[in-house]
């Protein structure tokens, strides 16, 4: 891309089915493959071998907007730590981009964070945990 538009925040589109009238100030997700180097006689790698999938989400809201969240779960009878947001889908859209989405599935967010300090704006609550059923990338699975 040369002189156009990239994507920026206001180009993001974040929906979370249940709970659409929430809004997500930030998102981050990363998707981890352990892979390590096999070596053989010699010193010098003959090859790769892999391991675990590791699937991080976090999540940060304004404080009002997670009392909805709280409404939410207490409505299903469930512990918030343990309920699973079924599917986060992500899209990213503006005029001079094609449209890339991405979707997390069974997310659940099992650390919740609180802060807030004189001077600050808004008060925010931060929530981390992991996508259980991996996540799909624009299409394609990681």
């Amino acid at each position: 891309m040369v002189n156009g538009k990239v994507y920026s925040w206001e180009d993001i589109t974040i929906n979370v089915p249940g709970l659409d009238s929430i809004a997500i100030t930030e998102i981050s997700y990363d998707f981890e493959q352990e892979a390590e180097l096999i070596y053989r006689k010699g010193g010098s790698p003959c090859g790769y071998g892999t391991g675990n999938k590791k699937n991080t989400v976090k999540l940060v809201v304004g404080r009002e907007d997670y009392n909805t969240i709280l409404a939410w779960a207490k409505k299903r009878g469930k512990r918030l730590s343990r309920l699973p947001l079924d599917k986060i889908t992500i899209s990213y859209a503006n005029e001079d981009q094609d449209t890339v989405t991405d979707v997390l599935r069974k997310v659940i967010l099992n650390k919740h964070g609180f802060s807030a300090k004189q001077g600050d704006k808004e008060t925010t609550v931060s929530m981390d945990g992991f996508a259980v059923g991996g996540g799909k990338l624009n299409g394609v699975e990681f």
